[in-house]
């Protein structure tokens, strides 16, 4: 199946990723605003405040409207995600309406699933299940980081999802890396990656996003998913992903807090 083919799907199942934020604090809520999905994490951080097209726009400017009327009555910022391939006109109008461009996230695929890659012998995979694994997982960005009890409410909200499993890697008893794996109908995103900055360059990005997949293949997954970030394109390359479209997103430049 081409990219072209699987592009609905990817959506799908991006937005689905996205759900998991929507229930971070007791206000968080999520509600279909004309053709947006819209998720207020209910924390009043604008960034974790998404709306995400999920239908065709007839009328750009008014939709883009109604998502900011949607969420300043509950005195809140909105953050817009849109794809680069589809939603020009969306973008034209979020600018209009004094919307900056605040980062790129290339969306990637890799169809046909390749076979298990060899993993580094010193790093032991876990899969997150219990309160002790989900500490660790929260652990891994703390040289980075210090939102572990934030890390730990979504990661809550997440394990509560259908199709959703958690990865971790340690080496010696410590967490190095962590991912997780969404699945959609047979599509698995890989979502999380991350790996502590000492640990770095040794294969540990590599081995944490194959072991997602494969928790993928194991439920049905015949191809995977991702948005990466730019440090991390490379690696996905050299994995066989192909670059497919880009996720725009835009803000305002002082959200509200």
């Amino acid at each position: 199946m081409g990219p072209m083919t699987r592009s609905a799907e990817i959506h799908a199942n991006y937005v689905h990723a996205l759900s998991r934020i929507g229930g971070l604090g007791p206000l968080g809520e999520s509600e279909q605003v004309g053709p947006f999905h819209c998720i207020n994490a209910g924390i009043g951080v604008s960034r974790f405040n998404v709306a995400v097209p999920v239908e065709q726009v007839p009328d750009a400017h008014g939709a883009v409207r109604d998502v900011i009327s949607w969420f300043g009555e509950r005195g809140l910022n909105v953050r817009f995600d849109f794809r680069g391939k589809q939603d020009s006109a969306l973008i034209a109008a979020a600018t209009v309406e004094k919307f900056q461009f605040w980062w790129r996230e290339p969306v990637m695929l890799l169809d046909p699933l390749p076979p298990t890659m060899e993993i580094p012998a010193e790093l032991e995979l876990i899969e997150v299940v219990g309160p002790e694994d989900r500490d660790l997982y929260c652990q891994v960005d703390a040289e980075e980081y210090s939102d572990q009890a934030f890390q730990l409410s979504m990661l809550s909200v997440a394990a509560q999802m259908p199709g959703v499993t958690m990865h971790l890697g340690t080496v010696a008893g410590e967490p190095v890396a962590r991912s997780m794996a969404i699945r959609t109908g047979d599509l698995v995103g890989i979502h999380n990656v991350y790996v502590a900055p000492s640990h770095r360059k040794r294969g540990y990005g590599a081995a944490i996003t194959a072991v997602a997949m494969e928790a993928g293949r194991q439920t049905g997954a015949t191809a995977a998913c991702l948005q990466s970030t730019e440090a991390a394109f490379s690696m996905y390359r050299t994995m066989g992903f192909e670059h497919i479209d880009d996720y725009i997103v835009m803000g305002i430049d002082e959200p509200r807090l």
